[in-house]
C-alpha cells in the first residue's frame, strides 16, 4: 500500500494563503499543493472483474510520498468509492491507515469530520490491525486501519471548494478509546478526482450518474 503525506490541520491553516508560509512549505506539501483534479483522477485504481456485483475505485496512490529515513512509515489517508454495478449508486469511506508504538492496542473507533452544519461525530468500521514483533515487556510498533463513511452529497460540495491555487480541504480526525487523536486532511482535489473518476466509470457502462 502507498506510504501517502498526511498533514495536520494546523499547519494546513498557515499555510494556505500566505507567501510567507508558502516559501516554507516542505517539499511534499508544495508537490501536493500543485495536483489537480484530473491528476488524482488519473492515478485512481479500479478493482472490479466479471464475478464482481460492486466495483471499487480508490484514491490509494493518488499522491504518494517516500517513507522518513530511520523514522516508522507515515500515517495513510485515501478515498474509496463503491458502486453498485446495476444501479450505479455509490457509497464513498475515508480509508485511514494510524501507525504508532504503544503496549496495548489503541483502538481508534471514533471519527469527527466537518459538514456544514458542524462536525458530525461517527463510529468507525474496524478494517484491519498489525503488530511488529518485539521484547515482551516493550512498547511495539502497531498499525491500526479503519474507515468511515462520507455522504455523497458532502464530497461533492468539498470538491466544488478546490480553487487550483493552494489546497482546500476536508478536515476530520480519529480519536481512541485511551484518548489519543490524529487529525488528518482530503484534498478537495483528490475528493473531485476521486468524483470524476466515479462518473466516468458509470458513463462507460451505461450507468445513471446521479
Amino acid at each position: 500500500m502507498a506510504i501517502r503525506w498526511t498533514m495536520t490541520i494546523a499547519i494546513l491553516t498557515l499555510a494556505i494563503g500566505q507567501a510567507s508560509a508558502a516559501s516554507s512549505r516542505s517539499s511534499g506539501e508544495r508537490r501536493l499543493a500543485a495536483m489537480t483534479p484530473a491528476q488524482f483522477q488519473a492515478r485512481t485504481t479500479l478493482h472490479d472483474d466479471d464475478l464482481d456485483t460492486v466495483a471499487t475505485i480508490t484514491t490509494a496512490n493518488g499522491f504518494v510520498d517516500r517513507k522518513p529515513l530511520l523514522r516508522p512509515a507515515l500515517d495513510d489517508v485515501f478515498l474509496r468509492a463503491f458502486i453498485d454495478k446495476k444501479t450505479g449508486r455509490t457509497a464513498y469511506q475515508a480509508y485511514v491507515r494510524i501507525r504508532y508504538r504503544d503496549y496495548g492496542w489503541a483502538n481508534w473507533d471514533t471519527a469527527n469530520y466537518a459538514t456544514p452544519a458542524g462536525p458530525r461525530t461517527i463510529a468507525t468500521q474496524r478494517i484491519a490491525r498489525l503488530k511488529a514483533s518485539c521484547p515482551r515487556g516493550f512498547a511495539c510498533l502497531r498499525s491500526e486501519t479503519v474507515g468511515f463513511a462520507i455522504a455523497a452529497a458532502l464530497l461533492s460540495a468539498n470538491a466544488k471548494l478546490y480553487a487550483g491555487d493552494g489546497i482546500t480541504s476536508l478536515p476530520f480526525k480519529i480519536m481512541a478509546q485511551n484518548g489519543g487523536e490524529r487529525a488528518f486532511l482530503l484534498s478537495t482535489a483528490e475528493i473531485a478526482g476521486l468524483l470524476m473518476a466515479v462518473d466516468a466509470y458509470r458513463t462507460d457502462h451505461h450507468l445513471p450518474t446521479s
